[in-house]
């Protein structure tokens, strides 16, 4: 972590360029997360986590992810869109998750970092509820449980997806929302896994 006590102010303006272009660099430096045994702890990102975000979700428009539990898919996707939405105007970043807990969960990791960025990085934020924040610069994280409609009349800048194997009409929820992406946005779809058949399964196997 960069020690914010001993920055100018034009050492500040230089960091928060270097944040604009590199979101790991943004992440490991001012993203602070919540742990069960050490608190709340500096961000700190294993290899595969870096090459996530460097190489896939900065690089290509559309993922799909298999992940397992407790390796901070989730984390990172949390911290990857509150740099998004903070370095960039008017963003829209819709997370469609399995249920309300784990919309909820999401957005309790980013209000986490929010709380801990330095003040002089710090997002201005307008809106502040359970399932959005919207930023003074014009940006949106919203979080929702799945609806067979879930982000149909939303403009989407990134639509993450989350646990799609385990939703039972996750193909109505993807055809609704996926309109909402032909201006440009991008897309992630993650799920641990729940065997075949499953339209995360299809969409993984091809």
């Amino acid at each position: 972590m960069i020690d914010i006590n001993d920055l100018t102010q034009d050492q500040q303006i230089e960091e928060i360029i270097k944040c604009r272009r590199d979101p790991c660099y943004y992440i490991e430096n001012y993203c602070k997360v919540k742990t069960t045994m050490k608190g709340i702890v500096p961000f700190k990102l294993f290899d595969f986590q870096r090459d996530l975000v460097a190489n896939h979700l900065q690089k290509n428009r559309f993922n799909i992810i298999l992940k397992s539990r407790q390796m901070g898919i989730s984390t990172i996707h949390a911290a990857y869109a509150l740099w998004l939405a903070s370095f960039f105007t008017s963003k829209t970043i819709l997370i469609i998750a399995n249920k309300g807990e784990t919309a909820t969960n999401f957005m309790n990791i980013v209000k986490t970092m929010i709380e801990y960025v330095p003040d002089f990085i710090k997002p201005k934020v307008r809106i502040y509820n359970r399932q959005s924040i919207e930023l003074a610069n014009g940006s949106l994280i919203k979080a929702t449980s799945t609806t067979r409609d879930a982000g149909k009349s939303e403009a989407v800048s990134l639509l993450i997806f989350d646990e799609a194997a385990i939703i039972p009409h996750a193909k109505e929820v993807w055809t609704a929302a996926s309109p909402t992406l032909a201006t440009g946005g991008g897309a992630v779809v993650l799920s641990t896994p729940k065997g075949g058949g499953n339209w995360f399964h299809e969409e993984w196997s091809r």
